[in-house]
């Protein structure tokens, strides 16, 4: 089944490269509002590139070689998101709990601090012996 999409890798990649200059030129956070400024593009259509995509090397979709050439445009604006607030956060002490909170948003790469996905069991032993004469735990 084919995709109906409406941005073109040729259009999307002009528009990122102009947004990333203005971002580095000005110093402006690159977040996805600014992308707003050269495309139409929403955030909700970035992510479905992305998975598209996915969906596309995985066999689950038709191959499209624009749209697979647009996602990686796209994937390289969220890593250009992403390394901005790295940057950010080992460059300015002041401003590294600014940096991580950004940087566990899903759009600017969803870092997490915690462990993803189940650890198994866990087996905990609790020595008794020599507490309060062995009758602390009766």
């Amino acid at each position: 089944m084919a995709i109906n999409y409406k941005y073109k890798a040729a259009e999307l990649r002009e528009a990122v490269e102009r947004c990333m200059a203005y971002c580095i030129d000005n110093n402006k956070p690159p977040v996805d509002f600014v992308l707003h400024k050269f495309t139409p593009i929403s955030a909700d259509a970035i992510v479905d590139y992305i998975k598209w995509a996915k969906e596309m090397e995985d066999g689950k979709r038709e191959r499209d070689a624009d749209l697979m050439e647009a996602a990686e445009v796209l994937k390289k604006w969220q890593e250009f998101k992403t390394v901005f607030w790295l940057e950010i956060g080992m460059n300015d002490p002041k401003l590294s709990a600014f940096a991580i909170f950004n940087l566990k948003q899903p759009c600017n790469g969803g870092y997490s601090d915690k462990p993803l996905g189940t650890v198994g069991n866990i087996e905990i032993n609790i020595d008794t012996e020599g507490v309060g004469g062995g009758k602390a735990f009766k």
